[in-house]
């Protein structure tokens, strides 16, 4: 699942050197903001040259707008994706009350950003999950009713990789079944070793390492949790110092043995009262049966939620079309698109009252910023 920016073919693609965006400053006449990953140096902008790249965006008619996006986005997605054997890569998508135009922003092996300017959302989406999801199948089965506390998901995705694990002990002790029972203990033990592993071979390290923000959840364990695993059907016990996994367990284990593709994992956030906030986090594992998408909730910023919805491309695609017209809404900073004026609709400065016209960037009788 390495990226591969070539396929973009309904992107416009820019591909701009590191002080490029000194002169992407300067050009646009945007000061920035913090959310933006970037900020101007003048000193640079004064002894580096812009690049081609840079002239051939500087000449296009987007360039106002993917400016925009760079430098004062109003909303900031960073992607995180991995694990499996999927290539690690970290990247950006900026979106912008302006209208509804996405820009994603890759760094490539030389340093240089990688801009794909997509015109709608719905196109983003889509070469989105041609990329990291698969077509799945329908009606896959739901593991979680309901809403359930990290701790429940931190032990269900450990029942498959465990069966993992077993699964391939079995293999090189030449052994023809997989022992799928396991003391509470170790359980426990092998837990808190794979957490602190990192190693993205393994579902529930993937979850951590790949999600931004999320290893910021408090996580407490305690026999509930056992037994909620319990109720799914991914473990059983008749002792309570043993575990075995049950057949979900052994069914999702394969499934993530012989068939996933990668996952990765996403944060949102925005600009709330000056300061840069959390709007949504999320974690999309693909496998060749169903895209196993986690979505996250904290309560009093420390207490995590999560949902689980396996879905096929189709269905994803929708689920992410209204999580994006979501964090639009949650933003307070974006007006709904319905109520965004028009090009027809006055607008007056905020400072003196006065009209402002089309293409104004400072008010013409206070001089203030708009």
């Amino acid at each position: 699942m390495r990226m591969n920016h070539g396929i973009a073919a309904n992107a416009e693609i820019f591909k701009l050197a590191p002080g490029d965006m000194d002169h992407v400053f300067r050009r646009s006449g945007l000061a920035g903001n913090s959310l933006s990953p970037f900020c101007y140096n003048a000193e640079q902008a004064a002894v580096n040259n812009p690049s081609e790249g840079f002239r051939t965006l500087a000449e296009n008619v987007s360039f106002s707008k993917i400016s925009k996006r760079l430098l004062e986005p109003d909303i900031k997605i960073l992607f995180h994706s991995g694990g499996s054997a999927a290539v690690d890569e970290q990247y950006y998508a900026f979106l912008s009350s302006e209208d509804s135009s996405v820009l994603a922003q890759f760094t490539n092996s030389q340093g240089e950003f990688v801009n794909l300017y997509f015109a709608d959302r719905e196109t983003y989406l889509q070469w989105w999950a041609n990329i990291y999801s698969t077509e799945g199948t329908e009606q896959y089965a739901q593991l979680f009713a309901d809403q359930e506390d990290m701790e429940t998901l931190v032990c269900s995705l450990h029942c498959i990789d465990i069966y993992r694990r077993a699964y391939m002990e079995s293999m090189l002790d030449y052994r023809t079944m997989v022992d799928t029972a396991i003391s509470t203990q170790d359980y426990v033990q092998i837990l808190k070793k794979t957490l602190a592993s990192a190693d993205l071979r393994w579902i529930l390290p993937s979850l951590f390492e790949l999600t931004p923000g999320l290893k910021k959840a408090s996580i407490s364990l305690k026999p509930e949790h056992l037994k909620k695993i319990e109720e799914c059907g991914l473990a059983k016990s008749k002792d309570p110092s043993m575990l075995t996994m049950d057949q979900l367990a052994i069914t999702m284990g394969t499934e993530f043995l012989m068939t996933w593709m990668g996952s990765v994992g996403w944060q949102a956030s925005a600009l709330i009262n000056g300061e840069e906030r959390t709007l949504s986090q999320g974690f999309l594992a693909a496998t060749a049966f169903a895209n196993h998408l986690f979505s996250f909730y904290t309560e009093d910023g420390s207490i995590y939620l999560f949902s689980h919805q396996p879905s096929s491309r189709v269905e994803l695609l929708k689920t992410l079309q209204e999580w994006l017209n979501g964090l639009h809404q949650a933003n307070p900073n974006i007006l709904p698109e319905q109520t965004v004026p028009s090009a027809k609709q006055a607008k007056f400065c905020g400072q003196c009252g006065e009209e402002i016209h089309r293409g104004d960037k400072f008010c013409a009788s206070c001089g203030t910023r708009v």
